[in-house]
């Protein structure tokens, strides 16, 4: 059995790692169908977590 990080929304953008804003976050978060990061999230009852391997991945995949 793998073991994977997780993190939530404010985890994620408290750490300081990755270059975007609460709000970016959120719109990203709600258009996951379409952009395609879905892969990376997981919901836990009304809770949403990101796994961060499959979010990294996510952010390197975007291009202009």
């Amino acid at each position: 059995m793998e073991v994977h990080d997780y993190a939530s929304p404010q985890q994620l953008i408290k750490s300081g790692r990755y270059p975007f804003t609460m709000g970016q976050l959120r719109h990203f978060l709600l258009c996951r169908h379409k952009n395609g990061l879905d892969r990376a999230v997981r919901k836990i009852g009304k809770r949403i977590v990101l796994r961060i391997d499959l979010f990294e991945q996510w952010i390197e995949n975007q291009t202009s």
